[in-house]
């Protein structure tokens, strides 16, 4: 059994066409999206329109329960953005989705399991996001057992085993390769524009490949920049945050 893992599209619908493409290549028995798939300056509504014309599993991330407001009031930048370009019916397939599913034995979440805003496999140090100790990811677990867990969220690829031998795996972010946050203030960053996703082979061991995929990253940067957001731009065309 082999599963096509993506995650954290944003919106970002020249990146996620040569994701699919390259997976349709590479024919996966199913693929995985780990959630986040249209809040950004890009391409929300077709991005959107992409995923549910295609036969995927899904779970909910932040951004997507995002989503379910009842009004912009609240929602920052890229959630208003992407709020204002759906309609009713799409914000809801968005909010309405699963917040964690099993796949093949595969615990499915998009960041911790029981918080889709949590950061699993890393933490913030002197501004960065970098790896958390074994021993931390597993407490954030909180006991859970299964073979595999996959989780998107941070927009980091990353691949830990437990001391159980279980594997934690994200896929890194097909659409948005870095990007500023805070709460605490801190950058998320790829060092490179490419399109990310993952094939986990599911046997006596699981074997995992880690893709990047090269995709127009320049046109949806212009997207970004002439929908205001020169941050998005510089980090689409680069993987690095504006400083």
């Amino acid at each position: 059994m082999r599963l096509g893992v993506i995650a954290d599209i944003h919106g970002n619908l020249p990146a996620l066409e040569a994701v699919l493409a390259k997976l349709d290549a590479l024919a996966p028995d199913l693929i995985v999206n780990l959630g986040d798939c249209a809040s950004g300056p890009l391409w929300p509504v077709e991005t959107v329109a992409l995923l549910r014309s295609r036969v995927m599993s899904l779970v909910r991330g932040n951004h997507d329960r995002a989503m379910g407001a009842a009004s912009l009031d609240g929602l920052g930048a890229s959630d208003s953005y992407a709020w204002q370009a759906l309609d009713p019916e799409a914000r809801a397939w968005l909010a309405g989705l699963p917040a964690e599913i099993t796949v093949e034995g595969a615990l499915c979440f998009h960041a911790c399991p029981g918080n889709d805003s949590t950061y699993l496999m890393e933490e913030v140090q002197n501004g960065y996001l970098v790896p958390s100790p074994i021993a931390t990811i597993e407490q954030r677990l909180a006991g859970r057992t299964a073979r595999l867990m996959l989780c998107g969220h941070s927009h980091q690829t990353r691949t830990v085993r437990l001391e159980s031998g279980a594997i934690v795996l994200n896929p890194g972010s097909v659409g948005n390769p870095a990007y500023r946050d805070t709460d605490p203030a801190h950058v998320s960053e790829s060092g490179m524009p490419h399109a990310r996703f993952a094939i986990v082979t599911l046997g006596a061991e699981i074997a995992i490949q880690h893709h990047l995929v090269v995709y127009d990253w320049e046109r949806s940067a212009r997207r970004a920049e002439a929908n205001g957001r020169a941050d998005w731009a510089h980090a689409l065309r680069t993987g690095t945050a504006l400083p």
